[in-house]
C-alpha cells in the first residue's frame, strides 16, 4: 500500500532565511510557497506570495523607518503595478519593472506637485506632464528626471511658451 501523503504538500510552517528574516507560511518542498509573511528583527515585514522560496505575486513590503511598497512582485523584485509610499509624502503609482519604476506612473510630491507620464530606471523619461501647485504645468519630454526635448509650459493664466528644453533648461 502507498503513502497516503505526499511528500511536497502545502503546510503552514516557519522557515529562517539567511539575512534574520522569519518566515511563517506556506510551505512546499521546505521553502516558502503560497501565502505567507517575513519579519526582520529591525521591525520590517513582507506579507505575501512566494514560489519556490521568492517574492512573486501581489504583495506588501513594509519597511521600520515606515516607507512601503504595496504592488507585484517577480523574482523578489517589484515588478508590474505597484504603489511605493515614501515617509516624507512623496507616493508613486504605476507601472514597475525588474525593481525600478518603468513605464507609465503617477508621481505626487509633498509640495503638491503631480507628474503623470513615462518613467525609465526610476526617473521620468519620455513624454509626461507635470502640475504645480500653482496651476504652472509642462506638458512634453523628459530624459533622466528633466525636461529635456519639445515641451511646453503653461502658466495659470493660460499663457503657452513652447520650445525646447535642455537638461531642465529652455532654450
Amino acid at each position: 500500500m502507498g503513502s497516503c501523503c505526499s511528500s511536497n504538500k502545502v503546510v503552514k510552517e516557519t522557515y529562517d532565511y539567511p539575512d534574520g528574516g522569519v518566515y511563517v507560511g506556506d510551505m512546499e518542498n521546505n521553502v516558502p510557497h503560497g501565502r505567507g509573511t517575513i519579519k526582520w528583527d529591525n521591525g520590517s515585514l513582507f506579507e505575501g506570495q512566494f514560489v519556490e522560496g521568492q517574492k512573486n505575486g501581489r504583495g506588501l513590503f513594509r519597511w521600520n523607518d515606515g516607507q512601503y511598497y504595496d504592488g507585484n512582485f517577480k523574482d523578489e523584485k517589484f515588478d508590474g503595478y505597484g504603489e511605493y509610499f515614501w515617509t516624507d509624502g512623496k507616493i508613486y503609482k504605476g507601472n514597475w519593472m525588474d525593481g525600478e519604476m518603468s513605464g507609465q506612473g503617477e508621481m505626487f510630491y509633498p509640495d503638491g506637485r503631480v507628474y503623470q507620464g513615462s518613467f525609465k530606471a526610476d526617473k521620468k523619461d519620455g513624454d509626461g506632464e507635470m502640475t504645480w501647485p500653482n496651476g504652472n504645468k509642462y506638458i512634453g519630454a523628459w530624459k533622466k528626471g528633466k525636461q529635456h526635448g519639445k515641451g511646453v509650459l503653461i502658466d495659470r493664466t493660460g499663457n503657452k511658451t513652447e520650445g525646447t528644453w535642455n537638461k531642465g533648461k529652455k532654450q
